[in-house]
């Protein structure tokens, strides 16, 4: 602190020298110098260190301590930029990891037994803290070793001899849709997700499978936070596993939560230099670049892009040793370096690049369907930079997320910059349509119709439970749509037209050809085909635009309760739970009876009510899918539904 005694000293020296030349700029003086000295004791206050606990990972922000990091936590940088700070802390980039106190805990732990796969799950409070009683998971995991290996009777024997065990719920994920818990599996500061998720808006706890579009009685790998999460739902994190992942961690982090130097890069170094007020001021004045730390809206284009697609991108290492040393040390990357030296961002034309990502390919033919439609474009959320780099804006050279999006000047919902809402994200470039925005929609420019996102970023993403905009800017194509099985970004919004009637509006409009359609695709409404025949993510995707308030306007929304009701026994729980809340939102929260994890008897029946209590009105109805007197064509949703595509679909968000 005797720099800080210093500058107090200095500043009280300028006043005495100030009020005996210039009396009348005395106050002046002391203002100027108080707020240097408080600028300065404030630079030099060292946050405190998180209390270290041995259940989970450990927090280090001194860049002298073992760690040996270079961060300095969001913590410093509230003396001097309060604002940055205020906007980043009340989003969802914080909240993404969380230690679990009373006030980050959204989910109701009165002490209530929840269960899955049979097994119970006490969860209740204890000492101030919250806590799970279960059977011991690593034991649990080796008796489904054994009934995977097909010993059933010795996985029976071993399974019965489980104990009790209870852990402390230590972490949190999520805080916006909903939010998952971690507890320390007991090997060092290794954390477990409890296998249920607690829904937000529902305020209900749910099983954590039902909440990601995975195949009916799918056994999935248990997930391991220092793992699965670590590299994106924290700050400057190393898992510090043995080398190939096993062992007992020590993980440590530099902050828990996606703070500012996730975007910033490690600013102990910056927060040591601009300590000095004299120094710190000197670039505002003399306006002199501080390269000590990363500015994301100072990079180019492609550099500021990655600063967000190092965490929003579907990526992995070049190599397998590249990958086993993320498993110790973490990922490399830091914010306005080039990406590509150190990570893979995956794309489907491009896997010769990563040997890795080959091998992946090569163990699970099916992979990429996990993440991608087949003409390779990203079909999942939380992946929005694969789609930006195949858009022709990105390969232009000057746009990047940060054209749209920023963390400090938007709301937290999305993160669109205030002036990005509505039209503006595309006129700002494409000028020539922002005079005359009918010439080109050929839609009332006061309609859903006219708005640029609807037509070139449609919701054909999936995640969250919900519908979200592709991030790979394109335009409306029937012929490309129907070759990869993706809805039609016109037919979302049009649910009652088909996809004959889409391009020769399209052919009309911007003479583009119509392609060649079977009959069904000629006559047949599009969007009740892809409901109720389309793969589990398509018919995700139809169920939440049946709850979509622009396609109501454009499509009405007294029609659509007998087609949607068979997907309230749909064999995956996430589009069970998707249809349900379109129905209610079609039908309001009282026409009928129905939970999304009712059993099949009784989901069947609340399906076969909702069609028996629904009554047509006067509107024109989709053509075939109702006969003449507006009661549903029963006959051609059967044949529908016997073609479904039972293909299994894991979507992974």
């Amino acid at each position: 602190m005797l720099e800080v005694a210093l500058v107090f000293a200095a500043c009280g020296l300028a006043i005495y020298v100030v009020n005996r030349l210039a009396p009348g700029y005395a106050s002046l003086a002391l203002s100027i110098a108080l707020v240097a000295a408080v600028a300065a004791g404030v630079a030099y206050w060292d946050p405190p260190a998180a209390n270290p606990l041995p259940q989970r990972p450990l927090e280090l922000r001194d860049a002298g301590s073992r760690s040996k990091t270079e961060y300095a936590s969001s913590d410093s940088c509230l003396p001097c930029h309060p604002r940055q700070h205020a906007s980043w802390h009340e989003g969802f980039h914080r909240t993404m990891t969380q230690v679990v106190t009373d006030e980050t805990v959204v989910a109701d732990f009165g002490d209530l037994t929840l269960y899955f796969d049979g097994r119970p799950y006490r969860l209740f409070r204890s000492n101030e803290s919250f806590q799970v009683e279960l059977s011991d998971p690593d034991m649990v995991d080796q008796a489904l070793v054994l009934a995977q290996q097909g010993d059933i009777e010795q996985a029976q024997r071993f399974a019965s001899t489980i104990p009790r065990v209870i852990r402390p719920i230590v972490m949190s994920t999520g805080s916006h849709h909903y939010q998952l818990y971690w507890y320390p599996s007991g090997k060092g500061r290794e954390l477990y997700m409890l296998p249920f998720a607690y829904l937000i808006e529902e305020q209900r706890w749910v099983p954590r499978v039902s909440v990601f579009l995975t195949p009916p009685n799918m056994l999935e790998p248990r997930k391991v936070w220092n793992r699965d999460c670590l590299p994106c739902h924290a700050t400057g994190g190393r898992p510090l596993y043995e080398p190939g992942g096993q062992g007992a961690p020590d993980t440590w982090l530099a902050e828990i939560g996606i703070a500012c130097e996730a975007c910033h890069g490690p600013s102990a170094e910056h927060a040591a230099l601009n300590r000095n007020p004299f120094k710190r001021y000197s670039h505002y004045v003399g306006g002199q670049p501080d390269d000590s730390v990363t500015q994301p809206r100072s990079l180019d284009a492609m550099r500021a892009g990655e600063v967000c697609g190092q965490c929003h991108s579907l990526n992995t290492q070049y190599n397998g040793e590249d990958w086993a040393a993320s498993f110790v040390d973490g990922t490399p990357y830091r914010p306005g370096h080039d990406l590509s030296e150190t990570t893979y961002v995956v794309q489907s034309e491009t896997l010769a690049k990563s040997p890795l990502m080959e091998q992946f390919v090569r163990e699970r033919p099916g992979l990429m369907d996990e993440w991608f439609w087949r003409d390779g474009e990203i079909r999942v959320v939380g992946r929005e930079y694969n789609g930006l780099i195949e858009s022709p804006c990105f390969k232009g050279g000057e746009f990047s997320c940060l054209s749209c999006h920023s963390i400090h000047d938007s709301e937290p919902d999305d993160r669109l910059k205030a002036d990005m809402r509505g039209d503006a994200a595309c006129t700002q470039c494409h000028a020539e349509f922002g005079a005359n925005p009918t010439a080109h929609t050929h839609h009332e420019v006061s309609s859903e119709g006219s708005r640029c996102q609807n037509c070139h970023l449609p919701h054909t993403s999936y995640g969250l439970l919900k519908a979200s905009r592709s991030h790979r800017v394109s335009s409306p194509s029937v012929v490309v749509d129907v070759s990869v099985g993706r809805p039609n970004a016109c037919n979302l919004c049009h649910l009652d037209r088909s996809l004959g009637w889409t391009a020769g509006y399209l052919d009309e409009w911007y003479g583009i050809g119509v392609p060649a359609l079977d009959a069904q695709q000629r006559e047949l409404a599009a969007m009740p085909v892809w409901l109720l025949r389309g793969d589990a993510g398509v018919r995700a995707l139809a169920a939440w635009h049946f709850g979509w308030e622009p396609a109501l306007e454009a499509s009405g929304s007294d029609w659509q309760a007998p087609l949607i009701a068979p997907l309230l026994d749909d064999p995956y729980d996430a589009v069970r739970f998707i249809a349900g809340r379109s129905m209610r939102r079609l039908l309001g929260s009282n026409a009928v009876t129905y939970d999304f994890l009712d059993p099949p008897n009784r989901r069947r029946a609340a399906a076969a009510q909702l069609i028996q209590s629904w009554r047509p009105n006067s509107r024109e109805l989709p053509p075939r899918f109702f006969a003449t007197d507006g009661s549903p064509n029963t006959e051609l949703i059967r044949e529908l539904l016997a073609e479904r595509d039972d293909r299994p679909i894991h979507l992974v968000e």
